[in-house]
């Protein structure tokens, strides 16, 4: 591993693969910050998220839903942790050009899978369970759901030449 020429790749290089990781990074850090705030609440930190004044809004309502604690913590928290292992993967290894695995792409291409489809649950749970909206999940729904858009080529691609290689 040549850390120089992956910093290098990172930092100036110009390929379309490196620009989609880079909008996946970016759509992370936003969700970083979202989720940020989410946690903030979850955690007792703030009391109250601002939201939008209408009766269909209700943020605090659907993150403090049973739903939002599932997994034994609250799911903002969880979701962070995501977003900032999204940022690991896409950055890993730099590109092709300066050596990274192509199971790297496979760890993201899946990361961002669970992140899509949790995120379909949780807009179908609010929009059918609770009938309240959390403008904050909403945005994370749809950061979700483009960088599952944006990394779905690379990734279909990656498990095509994982099995073709098994063959």
């Amino acid at each position: 591993m040549d850390a120089i020429a992956i910093r290098n790749e990172l930092l100036h290089g110009r390929t379309n693969d490196l620009e989609k990781k880079r909008k996946i990074i970016l759509l992370s850090a936003l969700g970083l910050l979202d989720f940020g705030i989410i946690s903030l609440y979850q955690t007792g930190v703030i009391k109250h998220l601002p939201d939008i004044d209408h009766p269909l809004f209700d943020s605090d309502r659907v993150n403090a839903s049973e739903d939002a604690y599932m997994f034994g913590a609250p799911d903002g928290p969880i979701s962070a942790l995501a977003y900032a292992v999204i940022m690991v993967l896409a950055s890993a290894g730099g590109s092709k050009k300066t050596g990274r695995k192509a199971g790297l792409d496979l760890a993201l291409g899946a990361t961002i899978a669970g992140n899509a489809a949790g995120a379909v649950y949780y807009l179908q749970n609010m929009i059918f369970k609770q009938k309240k909206i959390c403008l904050y999940c909403v945005t994370g729904a749809c950061i979700n759901i483009a960088s599952a858009i944006i990394i779905a080529p690379a990734f279909l691609r990656s498990l095509k030449n994982l099995f073709a290689s098994r063959m």
